[in-house]
């Protein structure tokens, strides 16, 4: 996969990861959905939302100043893909309880159960 840091023009391992040269990492929601725009997999080529030489072109004006400038269309296809997968950003305790909903499920059938074996 190449990805392109959006602040700098330089490639980087993953779409959201640090940049290993300019070390900033996209925070806002529009870095964030730009940032999967300017990633490209010949592997994976259902996450592409622009073609190499387009991603190249952005390259460029990156490196020189320019803001990129990604179509409407382009933005909201990346952005109801990203939120279709949902945020990696989600809370702790989300992921914390989800983990472990199987477990609290039995613990709250069993509950219901002692209390209607025991008429309470």
């Amino acid at each position: 996969m190449l990805s392109v840091c959006i602040y700098c023009g330089n490639n980087k391992t993953k779409a959201l990861d640090e940049c290993g040269e300019c070390l900033k990492t996209p925070q806002s929601h529009t870095e964030v959905i730009h940032s999967i725009i300017m990633s490209y997999s010949e592997e994976e080529p259902y996450l592409n939302f622009i073609s190499k030489d387009e991603l190249e072109e952005y390259r460029k004006s990156i490196i020189n100043g320019l803001p990129i400038k990604i179509s409407p269309d382009t933005f909201q296809m990346a952005e109801e893909a990203f939120g279709a997968v949902g945020s990696l950003r989600s809370p702790q305790a989300l992921k914390y309880f989800s983990r472990i909903s199987d477990l609290v499920i039995v613990v709250v059938m069993l509950l219901i159960l002692a209390f209607i074996l025991l008429g309470l």
